[in-house]
């Protein structure tokens, strides 16, 4: 049997045991989720950092109860509120506290065209998520009022405040677009790369820890032949989930460009950081701390990525909006040559 046959005959041993391994099943069953829930978790996930983008679903109609009568009334009328009134406050917060409404608004006494400062009172719900909702469509109203008020009591300022104009202002980008390819199909498609980097470690160093690197280096197989076929089993791990991930998506109603491409961008990104994982668990034979340089190393490199326009994690974002194309083949192939030196440091290490 030649080279490349004990090669494959190591890659065909570390996949069929990489199928016991719990930690990697556990993580493509967490990633399984992910992909498959994106939709659902995009409402939930980009509410926490920006509750208005919840505007762009339809949510049913909050019940608020009103106390007392004023200008503020009429902007609440014609809002997305439904408004319940009441002549007290103890019976409103009875039907509060007994989730027949959802929030309590005491109208402000003082006018607008009075000197007074106009206090509003506003009771949530402990919910976060029905807080939220309720603050939701409560504030398009509340800031008309607060506007209304401005006007009226402008002309006591005494001079014209200065008005700025920006011409072709760009607008503020979809939440859920920012979050969807932003961020969800980037981890998605790097998380397998930087799991793979971690499991040729652990292939490595357990052979290290359990003094079978001596046997199999007495066998027919030379030690670039388990090295190659460790790393040939982490490499063809990445495209295979990175390709189910991407369907996964797509099937939730996302659409996904050029998934082509980026499959070669990650599988080139994969190689590289497998050869690191290899580089450092040859260079210290233990698992700790192999992992441990790792996962710095894995630190540093994310970090300095948002250095660079063109780095992995844009690109992917870039390619998956369709806002770049085959123009990206070129870093792949940028990052296809990084990959050489350490492929020939790594083979410079062999024992």
């Amino acid at each position: 049997m030649g080279s490349s046959g004990n090669t494959l005959v190591i890659t065909k041993k570390e996949m069929r045991s990489l199928l016991n391994e719990k930690t990697l099943i556990l993580a493509v069953i967490i990633q399984l989720m992910i992909a498959s829930f994106s939709s659902l978790l995009v409402i939930g996930l980009s509410s926490f950092f920006d509750p208005s983008a919840l505007d762009r679903y339809d949510i049913d109609r909050v019940k608020v109860g009103i106390i007392g009568e004023g200008e503020l009334k009429r902007f609440i009328e014609k809002s997305k509120v439904k408004p319940y009134y009441y002549e007290d406050l103890d019976s409103a917060l009875l039907d509060f506290n007994n989730n027949r409404i959802d929030a309590v608004l005491v109208f402000p006494t003082s006018e607008s065209s009075s000197n007074e400062i106009i206090q509003i009172l506003l009771y949530l719900p402990k919910s976060d998520i029905k807080g939220t909702f309720v603050t939701l469509q409560l504030k398009k109203p509340l800031e008309e009022f607060e506007a209304f008020v401005r006007d009226v009591r402008g002309p006591r300022i005494g001079f014209e405040p200065v008005r700025l104009y920006v011409d072709e202002a760009p607008k503020k980008t979809s939440t859920y677009f920012e979050f969807i390819y932003g961020i969800l199909i980037p981890l998605l498609v790097l998380t397998p790369v930087f799991i793979s980097g971690s499991m040729v470690i652990d292939m490595l160093t357990e052979e290290y820890e359990r003094r079978t690197m001596e046997l199999l280096l007495v066998s027919p197989l030379s030690f670039s032949e388990i090295l190659n076929g460790k790393m040939l089993a982490a490499v063809l791990l990445v495209p295979a989930q990175v390709f189910l991930w991407l369907v996964l998506v797509s099937l939730s109603g996302i659409e996904v460009n050029n998934i082509g491409i980026i499959l070669l961008l990650t599988t080139a990104v994969s190689v590289i950081i497998i050869l690191i994982g290899a580089v450092i668990a040859v260079r210290y034979k233990e698992r700790v701390i192999s992992q441990y340089l790792y996962s710095l190393i894995l630190i540093l490199l994310f970090m300095a990525g948002y250095l660079f326009a063109d780095s992995p994690f844009n690109l992917i974002t870039r390619l998956s909006s369709g806002a770049a194309g085959a123009e990206a083949l070129i870093y792949c192939g940028v990052y296809a040559a990084v990959a050489v030196p350490l492929y020939a440091h790594v083979t410079s290490s062999l024992p």
